[in-house]
């Protein structure tokens, strides 16, 4: 591994982990008594551990297919770009994000901002942030062993998420859903 990819990888891991902090520490009167997490958030935690685990893969030489370098250069702006989205993201909700699949009386359904473009672009820059750092690494293996655990670590959470919003906004829900028709990427999914 050349130098600028372990500065790039260990200063985009570092931005992470202060985001993750920064929204943690912000958002933690945002509880409501009762969560319908089902677990997801374990899920969650899960599928980005084994993400940021799969840039360890190149300590094992069979699961290792080297990516062209441009992609050491498309993965750290990529990574950045991420981490604001999600920051702004969860800014934008305010008192309304929480880590926790939860709603209150007091919930208004938020359907502008980047949440007119997709329904969760607090979780479309947690994945890219982490596909960016699994990009650095140019291994092919990292990047679709991270984007697998995460596509399927988000479409268990997604599911939760959706019938608890779904069923505390009624139709207002469904009329949003049918507004802004992408979860995570438009035009994918």
């Amino acid at each position: 591994m050349s130098t600028i990819q372990t500065i790039f990888i260990y200063l985009i891991f570092a931005l992470i982990v202060l985001s993750e902090i920064y929204i943690k520490h912000h958002t933690k009167k945002n509880k409501a008594e009762h969560s319908a997490d089902d677990g997801t958030r374990y899920v969650i935690i899960a599928s980005v551990v084994l993400s940021l685990l799969s840039v360890n893969l190149d300590n094992l030489a069979v699961f290792r297919v080297e990516l062209p370098s441009i992609f050491l250069f498309l993965g750290f702006p990529l990574a950045i770009f991420a981490i604001a989205l999600r920051l702004y993201a969860v800014n934008y909700l305010g008192k309304a994000f929480t880590l926790a699949v939860q709603t209150t009386d007091q919930q208004k359904l938020v359907d502008s901002g980047p949440y007119a473009i997709v329904r969760n672009p607090a979780y479309t820059g947690s994945i890219l942030s982490l596909l960016g750092l699994s990009l650095i690494t140019l291994n092919l293996y990292s990047f679709l062993l991270s984007l697998l655990v995460l596509v399927v670590g988000y479409a268990i959470r997604l599911r939760v998420e959706e019938k608890v919003l779904g069923e505390h906004f009624g139709q207002a829900y469904q009329d949003y859903c049918s507004k802004v028709k992408y979860r995570i990427f438009p035009f994918i999914w």
